[in-house]
C-alpha cells in the first residue's frame, strides 16, 4: 500500500498559513526544487534562469495580490528556503517550455521519434444528474511521476473564518481544491504556440486566488479580463450545480459551459477559437480518447465508487485515464497518475488517492 500523503492543517492570515506550511513540508519543498531543477536544465534552463523568468511577474503579485506574496514570505521562513525559489516553484508552468518533455528526452539520447512522445495528463470532468443529487468534480492529475513525493494536502483557515482544501505541489501555493462556499477546481495542462510570449497572470497564482471563489461566475468574471503567460484549463464547479471550463492562453480566454450537467477536458484545446494555436497535437496521443472515455462513462457515473471505477480504468495501457508510467522513459520524463481526486461539492467532502486510483487507497476529507 503507497504512504498516506501529508496533510497540513494551518489557520491564519496569509503569513502565518505560509509559516505553518513551510514548517510542515520542508522536506517535500525540497524534493519539489530538486525535481524542477532537473527538469528546467533538461531544458538547457539553469535555476539562475527560472529565477529571473519567475522574477518578471513579482511586481505583478507584489502589487496586486500581497497576500499571495505574504504566504509565500511565510512559506519560505518556515521551511528555511528562499522565497525567489519558491517563486519560481508557483511560475514552473511559465518556465517549462511547451515541449519539455521532447527536449528531455533528445537530451537522454532516447531513441523514440519526437511525434510519438506521448505528453498527456489530465482527466478531469464534473456532473449533476439532478437537482436532488450530489454536484461531483473529479480528476486524476498526471505529471511526472517523481513528484508524488512532493504532493501534500492543506487544509487552510483564514483570518475572515473561511475554509479550504487544496491539494498541491509542496512550495505551491494551490492546484486542485474546494472551498467552504461549495466551488472546486482542477486543471488540466495545455499547450498554445503563443506560451511564454505574453505576460500574464501565473496559473498557480490563478489557482490560489480561484480557491477562494464562491462561484462559478465570480470565477469567470475574474478570469475574464486577465492576461495569462501559459495555457491551461480550469475546471470549475459549485454546489448550485453550475460547472465551465475556462480555457485559457496568452491569445485569450475562452469559457466552455457544462451540456446537460455534464463537462469533461483533459489535454487539448475545445474551443475553436483556441484550437488553431494549440501546440504539439500529434504529440497528444491519448487526449482524445481519454476524453470520449469519460463522456461516455459519465452517464451512468452516480456515486463515490463509480467515479472512482472511472479513475481507476486501466483499459488503454499507457493512453489510460489512470495512468502508469513507462519504464523506458528517463525517471524525469516518466508521466503517470500522481493522484486521484473526488469532490462532493453539496457536502463539501473530498477524497485523494496515495498514488494511481486502480491500486492505492482513496483518503477522506472534510471542510
Amino acid at each position: 500500500m503507497k504512504s498516506q500523503l501529508p496533510f497540513i492543517d494551518v489557520e491564519g492570515d496569509a503569513h502565518t498559513r505560509g509559516v505553518q506550511i513551510g514548517q510542515a513540508s520542508k522536506h517535500q519543498i525540497a524534493h519539489s526544487l530538486e525535481v524542477y531543477r532537473r527538469m528546467f536544465e533538461q531544458c538547457d534552463i539553469s535555476w539562475q534562469q527560472a529565477l529571473k523568468i519567475a522574477s518578471r511577474y513579482q511586481a505583478l503579485i507584489e502589487s496586486t495580490y500581497p497576500d499571495l506574496l505574504a504566504e509565500l514570505h511565510g512559506m519560505a521562513s518556515g521551511s528555511g528556503f528562499d522565497v525567489a525559489d519558491l517563486f519560481a516553484l508557483n511560475c514552473r508552468t511559465e518556465i517549462l517550455p511547451p515541449d519539455f518533455l521532447a527536449r528531455t528526452l533528445v537530451d537522454a539520447g532516447h531513441p523514440i521519434a519526437d511525434a510519438d512522445i506521448d505528453v498527456n495528463e489530465c482527466t478531469a470532468f464534473a456532473f449533476n444528474h439532478a437537482t436532488d443529487k450530489p454536484v461531483w468534480l473529479s480528476q486524476n492529475w498526471d505529471w511526472v511521476g517523481l513528484q508524488r513525493e512532493a504532493v501534500i494536502v492543506v487544509r487552510a483557515k483564514n483570518e475572515r473564518g473561511e475554509h479550504s482544501i487544496t491539494i498541491t505541489e509542496a512550495g505551491m501555493l494551490a492546484k486542485i481544491g474546494l472551498n467552504q462556499y461549495g466551488f472546486g477546481m482542477c486543471l488540466n495542462i495545455l499547450r498554445s504556440v503563443d506560451d511564454g510570449k505574453a505576460f500574464g497572470l501565473p496559473v498557480h497564482f490563478l489557482l490560489r486566488i480561484l480557491l477562494e471563489c464562491k462561484s462559478v461566475d465570480q470565477a469567470v468574471a475574474f478570469v475574464g479580463d486577465k492576461q495569462f503567460a501559459s495555457s491551461s484549463n480550469v475546471m470549475v464547479a459549485d454546489r448550485s450545480g453550475v460547472m465551465a471550463n475556462l480555457e485559457l492562453s496568452p491569445d485569450n480566454v475562452q469559457v466552455l459551459h457544462a451540456v446537460n450537467n455534464v463537462i469533461c477536458h483533459t489535454n487539448h484545446y475545445l474551443h475553436p477559437d483556441l484550437v488553431k494555436n494549440e501546440a504539439r497535437q500529434a504529440a497528444n496521443l491519448s487526449s482524445a480518447s481519454r476524453l470520449e472515455k469519460a463522456q461516455s462513462c459519465l452517464p451512468s457515473l452516480h456515486n463515490l465508487n463509480d467515479i472512482q471505477s472511472l479513475l481507476s480504468d486501466t483499459s488503454n495501457g499507457l493512453e489510460s485515464i489512470c495512468r502508469f508510467s513507462d519504464p523506458q522513459l528517463p525517471s524525469i520524463a516518466q508521466i503517470e497518475t500522481v493522484t486521484g481526486v473526488v469532490m462532493n461539492l453539496s457536502n463539501m467532502e473530498l477524497w485523494v488517492s496515495d498514488a494511481q486510483p486502480s491500486v492505492s487507497t482513496f483518503r477522506h476529507y472534510t471542510i
